[in-house]
């Protein structure tokens, strides 16, 4: 009793973290079957500032925390709104008194195949409340994860702010035989020895980008010629912070919590499944997209069904050729768009020709288009391959080239790799592209844009969370707000929390998904 009488006031002293937390409230229109829930939560930069990393015994624990229903009745109607609480506890069974957890909240039933997520609000108190919706009738199970720590995010931010990155970019320098590599940043670390680095902004198309002078010196600044990668991190943490670090790295089922809720939704057959607005996807005007509407679309038979609109393109090689005749599918990003790339090129069948973060633009020459696939400027991870520098690319220099009368498809896209940096360089790069993108839309009248926002996945690598996914979207949202009813937003948010990725990289079969939404959305665009 004496033990956890002193574990409990160590951590109200310990976690010393006020939580503020970002709110986006929606009000849906009740006449059309949607209810009033609140959006993202999430703790401010403000707050993470001055975060203060616990013991891990102190951070919440999946097996002592628990998932309820607030509401006695465990039977619900199709559309109803299905309201759940989560309540957050250390590994000695102490309540949780702060918020900052970043929870995913998801209702399944392997028996069809159907799942559908929601957004979690944060109580400020260990206390965490989901709404939910019963979007199919049969019998369903309703289940909590611990997808991010409080410690985890404040721990990140720590680094950004005192080291730049998680991981090391290195520069390789060749020249007479020569070749020495040095670390890249986003900043030059010591602003009082800036002779000691190679400032390639310039080379990153105005984006802040720096390398440690080589020591050998037949080996100048110019001869810069390839970049790679490496995970380890280039600086000390203590035995707390490296646990801290760790966690994402144990395996999915140990912050699934235990406990879960069952419930039954009435409505009709089994397997009936909630209709969505008779409004087709394609003739969905464009400011509706970027409307945090939650959820916005549910698995069923493992397909995504929106609840935007109705899909009325059909998955079939016809449709997607008859979309994509006499255009280029601008799919420039990372790896991730890459995946994008592979599986149209898997459902058109014609050969790809990527070779990782090689540039490429490939043609179907019968059919008349093209899917081009471009990395997108430093920040890059590109991994242990040495690639040349000429592979990263700003998106606004693919995009002021395009002609005025182009009528292509351009995929906006930056995510992944903002994860290991502070995110003031990702709202930086979105940035620079508001105006070339203004600029396009006024010249080009036939062109479609899109803007790809973040996607979830668990289970990661060392240190990296998908949590800063909830800030970049907002990002997005901000700089291009005076856009929004001229491009196409693609929130694959609550597709990728329905159904998990344990990488960075979303599985196949979820890609298929992503790319048909997306499709949907842009092909015959009215």
């Amino acid at each position: 009793m004496k033990k956890i009488l002193i574990c409990a006031i160590v951590c109200s002293i310990v976690t010393g973290l006020t939580v503020h937390l970002h709110l986006n409230w929606n009000t849906f229109n009740l006449s059309r079957g949607y209810f009033q829930t609140r959006g993202t939560t999430y703790l401010t930069e403000e707050v993470i500032r001055y975060g203060h990393v616990s013991v891990i015994s102190l951070c919440a624990n999946a097996k002592k925390s628990r998932v309820s229903l607030n509401h006695a009745h465990k039977v619900y109607s199709l559309g109803e709104q299905i309201q759940v609480q989560v309540d957050l506890y250390d590994l000695y069974g102490n309540r949780k008194l702060t918020g900052g957890d970043v929870l995913r909240v998801w209702m399944e039933n392997p028996e069809t195949a159907a799942s559908v997520s929601c957004r979690v609000s944060d109580h400020n108190n260990g206390s965490y409340t989901a709404l939910l919706r019963a979007v199919w009738s049969g019998s369903a199970t309703i289940k909590a994860f611990i997808a991010s720590r409080k410690e985890e995010v404040v721990l990140n931010y720590m680094i950004y702010q005192q080291h730049g990155s998680l991981w090391t970019v290195l520069a390789e320098f060749r020249a007479n035989n020569l070749t020495d590599a040095t670390a890249c940043s986003v900043r030059q670390g010591n602003s009082f020895k800036t002779n000691e680095w190679c400032n390639f902004t310039n080379e990153n198309n105005g984006y802040s980008w720096y390398c440690k002078k080589s020591k050998i010196k037949q080996l100048a600044c110019d001869t810069w010629s390839h970049s790679f990668s490496a995970k380890n991190m280039s600086f000390h943490l203590n035995n707390t912070e490296r646990s801290i670090l760790d966690l994402p790295l144990a395996a999915l089922k140990q912050d699934v919590l235990q406990s879960s809720v069952r419930v039954s939704v009435r409505g009709g057959p089994k397997g009936v499944k909630l209709s969505a607005p008779s409004t087709s996807c394609n003739a969905l005007p464009a400011e509706m997209t970027w409307r945090r509407t939650s959820p916005n679309g549910f698995f069923h038979q493992n397909k995504w069904h929106s609840l935007l609109c109705t899909d009325t393109l059909p998955r079939t090689i016809d449709a997607y050729r008859q979309c994509l005749k006499g255009r280029t599918l601008w799919l420039h990003g990372d790896s991730t768009s890459r995946q994008f790339k592979e599986v149209l090129h898997s459902i058109l069948r014609f050969p790809s020709h990527s070779d990782r973060h090689v540039p490429v633009t490939d043609t179907d020459l019968i059919h008349n288009f093209s899917i081009s696939y471009h990395a997108h400027e430093l920040p890059f991870y590109h991994g242990p391959r040495h690639f040349k520098k000429s592979v990263n690319q700003a998106q606004y220099i693919m995009v002021d080239r395009l002609p005025n009368t182009t009528k292509d498809i351009v995929v906006l896209y930056m995510y992944a790799h903002f994860v290991f940096v502070h995110p003031d360089v990702f709202r930086r790069h979105v940035q620079r592209l508001v105006p070339s993108v203004r600029n396009l839309l006024a010249r080009a009248p036939n062109v479609t844009i899109a803007v790809r926002g973040p996607h979830a996945f668990f289970t990661p690598m060392r240190g990296v969370l998908s949590y800063w996914g909830h800030l970049y979207s907002d990002i997005w949202h901000e700089e291009f707000a005076s856009l929004q009813d001229k491009i196409v937003y693609l929130d694959f948010w609550d597709l990728t929390m329905a159904k998990p990725s344990q990488n960075i990289h979303p599985k196949t079969a979820i890609v298929n998904e992503m790319v048909h939404n997306m499709m949907s959305l842009l092909c015959f665009r009215k």
